[in-house]
């Protein structure tokens, strides 16, 4: 045998092995990512993200008592008889200050018919909190959850997440994700 078909068959094999190698990780990236779905869907909360927002609806909501942007304490009681909208949001989170001036517009046309926005801030720090909302303007009141105490008590599972309490404290819509003007007329407008 020449050197030459030695060459020739060597190339073959490795041509050969590299086909099948190429084929075995194939086949393993496959089975991971259907590994990888069973797993993500057997570690899930009970029921889905929309189960456990309907959970909430038709409850008294839970209180709670934050620090406001000045340092004073505020508490959801403090707002009872009113209709009440909880954001919960971050200012790393695209879609909650995509929210955000459309809160603030619906919350300065009907702040005199008893409707409050409470932004909950999830888990940063006062002066970035303050510097957001003083350079956009918001008006409505901002509180600091640096703690994540509201986000485990309503069970947020993503921000942005909005609670439209009625005027009776009960819980009459959860809305997981960005909240449109649109939605606030129907949602909310019916409570004033």
């Amino acid at each position: 045998m020449s050197t030459q078909n030695i060459t020739q068959n060597r190339s073959k094999i490795w041509l050969y092995a590299n086909v099948v190698l190429a084929l075995f990780l194939i086949a393993a990236g496959i089975m991971m990512l259907f590994w990888m779905e069973e797993q993500s869907s057997s570690s899930a909360p009970s029921g889905s993200i929309n189960q456990i927002a309907t959970q909430h609806q038709g409850r008294t909501a839970p209180d709670f008592t934050l620090s406001t942007l000045s340092g004073q304490q505020a508490a959801l009681s403090d707002y009872a008889g009113q209709v009440v909208l909880i954001n919960t949001w971050a200012t790393w989170c695209p879609p909650c200050k995509a929210e955000m001036p459309t809160l603030n517009a619906y919350y300065e046309a009907h702040k005199e018919e008893g409707f409050v926005v409470l932004a909950v801030n999830n888990k940063e720090d006062a002066t970035t909190v303050i510097e957001y909302i003083q350079a956009k303007g918001f008006s409505f009141p901002v509180l600091l959850d640096t703690q994540a105490k509201v986000v485990d008590l309503y069970q947020v599972q993503g921000l942005p997440t909005t609670f439209i309490i009625d005027r009776n404290g009960q819980i009459q819509h959860v809305q997981i994700g960005e909240i449109t003007a649109q939605q606030l007329e129907t949602i909310v407008g019916p409570l004033l």
